[in-house]
């Protein structure tokens, strides 16, 4: 990853991939410098074009939470099994979300399940 050098070629940068070629507000002459400022020039339809890409690239980046999080346990055991990429694909948004492992998702899930069984309730 490069080192951007020059501050004021990056805001002008920055403002030039939001379709602001000049990178100075419409209304003033100095760089934009931040984000808000930079989607207020933006008309709705581009504003929310943007969000989606940030929430796509971000779920492409997506990994493991920090470490820290939870421990890996010695009791465990490894299973595999097969899902359809549609319910992946609903474990991994709700793993993002919660900060938490796809891992512990399933362990959640599995204890809810177990807890049905043993109370005798249909599953």
């Amino acid at each position: 990853m490069t080192k951007i050098k020059d501050v004021q070629t990056a805001k002008v940068g920055l403002s030039g991939m939001f379709g602001n070629t000049s990178g100075l507000s419409p209304l003033e002459d100095k760089p934009l410098s931040t984000k808000e400022e930079i989607e207020e020039t933006l008309d709705e339809e581009t504003r929310e074009a943007l969000r989606n890409e940030l929430q796509r690239r971000q779920y492409l980046k997506a990994g493991r939470p920090p470490k820290g999080s939870t421990p890996k346990s010695t009791e465990s055991v490894r299973m595999t099994f097969l899902i359809t990429p549609e319910k992946q694909d609903k474990l991994r948004e709700i793993s993002l979300q919660r900060g938490l492992f796809i891992r512990e998702v399933l362990d959640r899930g599995i204890d809810l399940v177990i807890e049905k069984y043993e109370r005798g309730e249909e599953i």
